[in-house]
C-alpha cells in the first residue's frame, strides 16, 4: 500500500505545480495601481490594456497624460474576431480592445477625446494606438 501511495502523491503534487506554472505564464500580474480593476470585475485583457496605455503614454512623444474613465473601462468593446491589430500595424492578435479615453498633448492644456485600441495575443499586450476622436459639430 505504501508503494502505491507515494507515486500517487508525487504525481498529484507535480500536476498541481505544473498547473500553477501554466497559470502564471498565461496571466501576467497587474501592477498594484490597477488591481482595483480586478475588484470591478474588469476582464484581465482590458486591465492589461489600461496598464499598457499608461506605460506607453509615459514615453510617447505626442501625449503626456491619458485618462480612461472607469465607466469606459467597464464598457470596453472586446473584438475576438479580429486577427490583426490594424492595417498600419499588422501584428497578429487574439483580441482587440477598444475604449474611449482622454489624452493631453505635451505642452498643451486642452484634453482631447481619443479612441484607444489595444491588441492582445496569448494574454500579452502586443500593440496600442490612440486616435483623436473629435466631437462632431452640430449644424443648425
Amino acid at each position: 500500500m505504501k508503494n502505491f501511495l507515494a507515486p500517487a502523491l508525487f504525481a498529484l503534487a507535480l500536476s498541481a505545480s505544473t498547473f500553477q506554472l501554466v497559470q502564471a505564464q498565461e496571466t501576467p500580474d497587474l501592477p498594484e495601481d490597477y488591481s482595483y480593476l480586478t475588484r470591478l470585475h474588469v476582464p484581465d485583457a482590458v486591465a492589461q490594456c489600461v496598464a499598457a496605455f499608461d506605460h506607453w503614454v509615459e514615453n510617447a512623444p505626442k501625449y503626456d497624460t491619458l485618462i480612461v474613465p472607469d465607466r469606459r473601462v467597464l464598457s470596453a468593446k472586446i473584438d475576438d474576431d479580429t486577427t490583426i491589430f490594424s492595417v498600419g500595424n499588422p501584428v497578429p492578435v487574439d483580441k482587440v480592445i477598444v475604449m474611449r479615453a482622454f489624452a493631453k498633448a505635451r505642452g498643451k492644456e486642452q484634453w482631447t477625446r481619443v479612441d484607444s485600441r489595444c491588441g492582445v495575443r496569448d494574454g500579452h499586450v502586443v500593440g496600442v494606438s490612440l486616435t483623436p476622436n473629435m466631437k462632431p459639430k452640430i449644424v443648425r
